[in-house]
């Protein structure tokens, strides 16, 4: 057992220095689809212990923007991402599936939904802790993105950002998702965690958490807002 903590800790060795390198924090991750799976890999190569929550099952068409191999198919998209996360980065995930107002909560909570019912299920569960720490809800279409963060004391804006599924303006089921822009979003949604780890670990408020992140591909566009 010593032994093989010796190896999940060399993993970690090109990174253990930087400031929010602390791998002893429980993440449970909301979705493990377009956003979720690439976001839970790079969660789980900075050793972090991950809770995943996704009852779907993987068919073809997420071949196009999803992190899965075609042999996954028709399996259960959190086992296979859990799977894929002990296997490159040898540390601890769970999987649980559809993600309800009795489910576990945690300080961190990644939301990365394909719906907003979701999204204010996991929300409501965060903000009800008293403990806390930060909130974030990645939302994607092809070519864009947005991610807001939210911190202690900003949950009434987060709330306005809200609002009922059959709001949300379709997209053609050919313009809906992309493996790049996934991607994208994962490594944003993990650099604004790991500025939040820092400023916690330093005592000191010294970078940038932004409220919104938005990135839009065909401009090149990136903006943030607090």
């Amino acid at each position: 057992m010593e032994e093989e903590n010796k190896q999940v800790e060399s993993n970690h060795v090109r990174f253990s220095d930087l400031p929010w390198y602390d791998p002893n924090h429980d993440i449970i991750v909301g979705g493990v689809g377009g956003i979720g799976s690439w976001l839970s890999m790079l969660l789980g190569r900075a050793g972090y212990s991950l809770y995943l929550f996704d009852d779907d099952i993987i068919d073809e068409t997420n071949m196009a923007g999803q992190l899965y191999k075609t042999s996954s198919i028709g399996s259960n998209k959190a086992e296979v991402i859990r799977d894929s996360i002990n296997e490159y980065s040898n540390n601890f995930s769970e999987t649980y599936g559809r993600y309800t107002s009795e489910s576990e909560a945690s300080p961190i909570m990644f939301s990365c939904f394909d719906n907003m019912e979701a999204r204010k299920t996991m929300f409501n569960n965060w903000a009800a802790q008293d403990d806390r720490s930060i909130f974030i809800d990645g939302r994607m279409i092809a070519e864009a993105m947005q991610i807001f963060a939210v911190l202690p004391g900003n949950e009434d804006k987060y709330i306005e950002t809200l609002f009922d599924d059959d709001q949300v303006q379709e997209q053609p089921c050919s313009a809906k998702a992309t493996s790049h822009t996934g991607a994208i979003i994962g490594g944003f949604m993990m650099s604004i965690l790991s500025n939040h780890m820092s400023n916690i670990n330093l005592d000191l408020e010294f970078r940038e958490v932004p409220f919104k992140t938005t990135f839009e591909i065909p401009l090149l566009t990136f903006n943030t807002e607090t």
